[in-house]
């Protein structure tokens, strides 16, 4: 194994703590908490600032997931920030195949209005405050990194057929290179308009105008009924759980967090020495957790909206665990017979953690879909529409997440906040579509089992097993047995880049568990992001 190392940002200190996959966003949620707000600010200015600075990830054309913990209240809850299916669709006609590209491929928005919920029902300052420093960013301008670069790269052909894409990510024809700047002027006349009219403009105002028409021109089904239907997000109820003396509170259908659940229950039935994923035998058994997990979710996905939220309850039951891990135990890896596939996701994601002084919490997950969405800009208005409609199932009318009109699409999100002896302990969350709960799980059983430091976890080497046994993994970065054991076991390796873009993206917040011990958040060196608090003397100025 060659010794293969990358620079991660981390950052300690008492007033609060942000971290996210974008040094501008996580900029603009301390700006907010040294302005006196609290943790819903900062998560929401960061959230819509990573829309400017993450443009391939997320954006207010899609869709925003968030955990929220309430110090005052006490309270855990999820955040469904789900985007919508047009109301214009017909079942019957539905088309044959996912629409992935495209101003039909967008599902109504809902990013603007989950987080301009969180912020009317929990933040402190005005959305018009929230919304600077995106307005800033999006004015003066963004450094294309080499992660970015690399995006535009793999489809540049896409992003040359839009016009308003070209001005913007083009000179003379050619993609921008590393280090040139993204400046989005119509991006930030939107959000202008957005911190003076309110975010209901998005829906009902001018901005909502300004869509319909760009949809009636270039052939979109989003309509200004679509739109007046505000999709408002639902606060569920947390999944809860425990792994060894932590008690795990995270994300419920739509989301995955059950999937998360089911591999640490399936992985609590194993001796922690016994876990070590830098050895064979560790690996093996994570693998083979993540492979019966997913299969299992694949064959009964559950829709909120569908089900009642007690049937979900069976996958994530302890002694339900305790078949899987007797499969395991015999190393048995025949793949289950799929009754349900989901439908094919593979998103470009992103994912913020913010912590302030007074406890409050709050983890989101948001995306536009695939890598720049439907590739398709918002004419006049500088942001990527979505392209969930490929987030669903176009065939089988009893799949809960058939295309119909105002559906919800299938989400994988499942940021996750770890409580010990009652007092919250860690926040972390990932993009990575189906790897976000492989990649949780690895990290957790690195904090817990190995007692390793945020960093430690973080950084760490990762891979993921699908339900199918196809295997990803990063090369270099394990000992040679590791690599042999999982063949051996029957995974289809695919090997991947060391730091893989692929494997997720942990933004994680250390909590403090004895007087007078500081916040630390860590950045994944998988992407470019950062964590940062503020210091006592910029706090309420």
């Amino acid at each position: 194994m060659s010794e293969i190392h990358r620079e991660i940002s981390s950052s300690q200190g008492s007033y609060g703590m942000v971290s996210t996959a974008s040094k501008q966003a996580t900029d603009a949620g301390v700006e907010m908490l040294r302005r006196g707000g609290n943790a819903i600010d900062a998560a929401v200015a960061a959230a819509f600032c990573l829309g400017v600075s993450e443009p391939q990830a997320s954006g207010i054309g899609g869709q925003s997931m968030a955990l929220v913990r309430l110090s005052d209240e006490k309270r855990v809850f999820a955040l469904d920030g789900s985007s919508r299916a047009p109301y214009s669709l017909q079942p019957a006609k539905n088309p044959k195949k996912p629409i992935k590209f495209g101003l039909k491929s967008s599902t109504v928005p809902s990013t603007p209005a989950a987080l301009g919920y969180l912020q009317e029902s929990y933040g402190k300052l005005p959305l018009a405050v929230t919304l600077e420093p995106s307005i800033r960013a999006a004015e003066e301008g963004v450094k294309i990194t080499e992660l970015i670069h690399r995006r535009m790269k793999k489809e540049v052909e896409h992003l040359r057929k839009d016009s308003s894409v070209k001005r913007i990510f083009f000179e003379k024809n050619h993609l921008k290179n590393i280090g040139d700047m993204i400046i989005q002027p119509e991006l930030a006349e939107t959000m202008r308009t957005m911190a003076e009219k309110g975010w209901r403009d998005f829906y009902t105002g001018s901005i909502a105008d300004t869509i319909v028409k760009d949809m009636e021109i270039r052939g979109g089904w989003i309509t200004k009924l679509d739109l007046n239907q505000i999709p408002f997000p639902v606060e569920r109820e947390v999944l809860e759980s425990t792994y060894r003396d932590y008690d795990i509170y995270t994300y419920p259908p739509p989301g995955a967090g059950r999937v998360l659940v089911q591999i640490l229950n399936t992985l609590e039935g194993f001796p922690p020495e016994t876990l070590d994923p830098n050895e064979p035998i560790g690996a093996v058994i994570s693998a083979l957790a993540f492979r019966f997990a997913l299969n299992y979710r694949e064959r009964m996905p559950m829709h909120p909206d569908h089900y009642l939220q007690s049937v979900s309850q069976m996958l994530v039951d302890k002694g339900y665990a305790k078949e899987i891990i007797k499969r395991i135990h015999y190393i048995y890896n025949m793949a289950l017979k799929d009754t349900f596939l989901p439908p094919p996701t593979s998103g470009e994601t992103t994912h913020l953690s913010v912590v302030d002084k007074e406890g409050n919490m709050v983890g989101i997950t948001q995306s536009i879909e695939l890598v720049f969405g439907s590739k398709t800009m918002a004419k006049g208005l500088g942001f990527f529409y979505n392209n969930y409609m490929s987030a669903f199932e176009y065939k089988n009318m009893a799949h809960p997440y058939y295309l119909l009109p105002g559906g919800r699409p299938w989400s994988s999100v499942a940021p996750v906040l770890l409580f010990k002896k009652g007092k919250p302990h860690y926040l972390l969350g990932s993009p990575g579509s189906s790897r976000i709960s492989t990649t949780l799980a690895q990290v957790i059983v690195r904090l817990v089992d190995k007692e390793e430091s945020l960093e430690e976890a973080i950084s760490a080497p990762r891979f993921h097993a699908s339900d199918t046994g196809e295997l990803l993994i990063e090369k270099d970065r394990f000992q040679k047995d590791v690599y042999k054991a999982l063949e051996i076991s029957g995974f289809d390796l695919k090997k991947r880049d060391p730091y893989s873009f692929y494997l997720g993206c942990v933004q994680g917040v250390q909590m403090p568990m004895k007087w007078r011990e500081p916040y630390k958040g860590v950045a994944d060196p998988r992407r470019d992001g950062t964590a940062l608090g503020p210091s006592e003397n910029e706090t309420n100025i």
